[in-house]
């Protein structure tokens, strides 16, 4: 584990890090999103069906939220540096896997083992930020890794759509093998174990005089960070923690298995708490309705009279990435404003229930944004017009989860971490569930009706902020005397 507090490492190895992680879930996201672009041509190869097309997205969507109930109890067992680099390793595997599948089966194979090695570091990448940064800090270094993340998803089919347009689709399963083989080789050398585990001697020392130790480590920290954590840093103890592996303190403890077996149950139990819940069915049908967009919009605009090529495609994808953009500065500023406006409505007295009206915003433009989609394509309209609705659905990427995830680390600090390992997961299969059969909802529906029903979905879902809002106190009493 890590020698010194990963927080006092020199800026320059905590942003190398952090850029490492972040290239590596731009590359996740790229590769789960893009192939959509080359839904056309790959049709023509394996002749797959538009069922068996969607599946491609749908089941790595899946793999990515299971992934997360994985990885993380593994991670507090052995380490995060070396759990990621093995995820990496899977991930790449999957990528040489996917550039040179001959059958549709191998190819669904490979993107669902590459999308579980991926998924890792979608729990993993917050935890370890959190271990590098201040709190002052952290919020900008997530913003940061919350741009990458939507970049990943928006940006890549555009990259798709221009070379599987150019050179085929195996082209850009090999172009993101090739980056996500530097990015390795780049992780390895620039992103240190972050769990930071005091040894017994210090903790002997903290209790003699707690007060006066606590104290001195808060200035001592504050001094160094205000000076621009200029610690000084020995590379040669760094580069050979990177060729060691260990094994965390609590693990030996509890015996690794037992330990591993813990953590890995520990966060289901938090399935039955209402406030996890419902966050994670707000945030799967938000995510659900854009990956149901992005999954059939290849069969809307490929055919007359759009005709869109692959390298259209992608840029239409983009308009989802502007909604993104658009709501990023808003949400969570919007969503701590109305939380300090509805505290002092309360004598000066804070509850994480004070956060919940910021969903207000999502649930009058959300649903929206899909029936102006839905009924843009049924009427034969522009193609701007279903890109602005796409674009306004997709803001709640950012808007719910602002709200939501923030009140559940608010509402259950205690096993916060749990939770969103929780939400993570669960809102996957959520989205899983929604988008699988998107072609035959289609088929059965028609484009116009599909998206009135999945709006009608997301209202009911987002209404559900209402009851937890007024009845949210008195859950969290009970669930208290649980935990």
């Amino acid at each position: 584990m890590a020698a010194v507090d990963p927080r006092l490492l020199p800026q320059r190895v905590r942003y190398a890090a952090l850029l490492t992680v972040n290239v590596y879930v731009f590359m996740g996201n790229m590769y789960g999103s893009g192939i959509t672009t080359g839904f056309e041509s790959l049709g023509m190869y394996f002749h797959a069906s538009n069922d068996q097309l969607s599946a491609l997205v749908s089941y790595s969507v899946l793999a990515m939220g299971l992934a997360n109930l994985l990885w993380m109890p593994l991670a507090l067992c052995f380490g995060k540096r070396p759990v990621v680099l093995f995820t990496m390793v899977m991930f790449l595997c999957g990528l040489i896997w996917s550039s040179v599948a001959q059958t549709y089966n191998s190819l669904l194979a490979a993107r669902v083992f590459a999308s579980f090695g991926y998924g890792g570091i979608e729990s993993l990448g917050p935890s370890i930020l959190a271990d590098l940064f201040f709190e002052r800090n952290y919020a900008s270094a997530m913003a940061a890794y919350a741009a990458f993340l939507s970049g990943g998803s928006q940006i890549g089919p555009v990259i798709a759509g221009y070379l599987i347009g150019a050179r085929g689709w195996r082209w850009f399963f090999i172009l993101c093998a090739i980056l996500a083989a530097v990015n390795l080789v780049t992780t390895f050398f620039m992103l240190p174990e972050t769990i930071y585990e005091r040894d017994e001697v210090d903790d002997h020392e903290v209790h003699e005089d707690a007060e006066k130790n606590i104290k001195s480590h808060l200035e001592s920290v504050q001094s160094r960070s205000q000076a621009g954590d200029r610690a000084k840093m020995n590379y040669g103890d760094y580069f050979k923690g990177l060729f060691t592996m260990g094994i965390t303190e609590e693990a030996k403890k509890n015996g690794v298995v037992k330990h591993f077996f813990y953590l890995l149950v520990l966060p289901l139990p938090l399935l039955l708490v209402p406030g996890v819940l419902i966050a994670s069915i707000m945030y799967g049908v938000i995510l659900g309705g854009i990956v149901t967009m992005s999954t059939i919009i290849p069969a809307v605009l490929s055919p007359p009279p759009y005709l869109f090529s692959s390298a259209q495609l992608g840029l239409f994808m983009l308009s989802s990435f502007i909604g993104v953009v658009i709501a990023w500065p808003i949400a969570g500023p919007l969503t701590d404003l109305l939380s300090r406006w509805m505290r002092k409505r309360n004598n000066n007295m804070h509850k994480p229930e004070h956060r919940i009206p910021a969903l207000i915003i999502p649930f009058l433009i959300c649903p929206i944004g899909l029936v102006i989609f839905g009924l843009a394509f049924a009427r034969h309209e522009s193609f701007v017009t279903a890109a602005v609705g796409q674009a306004i659905s997709a803001a709640g990427l950012t808007l719910v989860p602002s709200v939501m995830l923030s009140y559940v680390v608010d509402a259950y600090p205690r096993v916060s971490g749990e939770a969103l390992v929780l939400v993570n997961a669960s809102k996957n299969v959520v989205a899983f569930g929604l988008s699988k059969g998107a072609y035959a909802w289609l088929a059965k529906e028609g484009i116009d009706k599909m998206f009135y029903e999945f709006a009608g979905i997301q209202w009911a879902c987002i209404f559900l902020g209402l009851p937890l809002y007024f009845f949210g106190p008195t859950l969290r009493a009970r669930v208290d005397r649980l935990l």
